[in-house]
């Protein structure tokens, strides 16, 4: 089947991306000069240490942004999903990608080259105050990852994360935010192996807090999470 680019006007999720901010004008400009690719699961999308080649418009699909610590274990540093931008620190910092990306899932992405991307910064100021918020958000929430890692025990930091995800995955097409995630995907977003993830989860399972079909998990007590979440804050 022929690869169709999703057209920017009536992109279904433009309204729950910084785009809506634009006119009529601006986003047709963008989607004259926008490229866009279809990528499976796994496939890179951009790799740490290479030039930023424009900002990144996930238009369907999730990918994951991580980096690799000294010794190669994988730790995933944020999750993605339709509506997101991604790269465009690199841009505006004249500098290259400090992470890698990858999809999580099959996915549909638009690349926004850096010269319409600047124009629109540079002439639009709403768009320009809500991805500089954004940027200030992601580097909060970076930094708040860090003191978990470094400070939150495994099991707090997976109730977290489960309920990050939970959140994450919840849409109208996904209402109980049945969290689809592989096990190493997991244990590299807490922070941790996967053998521990699995021990984690079954833990979880036996008491209650939520229910696996593979790679599925189900969450069935939030407070409790919740609870456990906290205790260690």
């Amino acid at each position: 089947m022929k690869f169709e680019a999703p057209d920017c006007a009536h992109c279904k999720t433009r309204k729950s991306s910084l785009f809506h901010f634009c006119h009529l004008e601006e986003i047709d400009q963008i989607d004259q000069e926008k490229s866009c690719g279809s990528y499976k699961r796994g496939q890179i999308i951009f790799q740490e240490g290479s030039n930023p080649m424009g900002m990144y418009c996930i238009n369907s699909g999730k990918v994951k942004l991580y980096k690799y610590s000294s010794d190669g274990k994988e730790q995933i540093v944020r999750i993605a999903k339709p509506g997101d931008f991604l790269g465009y620190r690199s841009l505006l910092s004249h500098s290259r990608y400090p992470v890698s990306a990858s999809a999580l899932e099959d996915a549909t992405i638009c690349i926004v080259p850096k010269s319409a991307l600047m124009d629109l910064f540079k002439g639009n100021e709403r768009f320009s105050q809500g991805l500089v918020e954004a940027l200030c958000n992601t580097i909060d929430d970076s930094y708040g990852k860090m003191a978990d890692l470094a400070y939150k025990p495994v099991r707090g930091r997976m109730a977290e994360a489960l309920l990050f995800l939970n959140r994450f995955y919840k849409d109208e097409n996904n209402p109980d935010g049945v969290i689809t995630i592989t096990r190493d995907d997991l244990a590299s977003f807490v922070g941790t192996v996967k053998e521990t993830t699995i021990r984690m989860l079954k833990e979880f399972k036996d008491e209650g807090l939520i229910e696996t079909d593979k790679s599925d998990i189900r969450i069935l007590n939030t407070n409790k999470l919740v609870q456990i979440s906290e205790l260690y804050d």
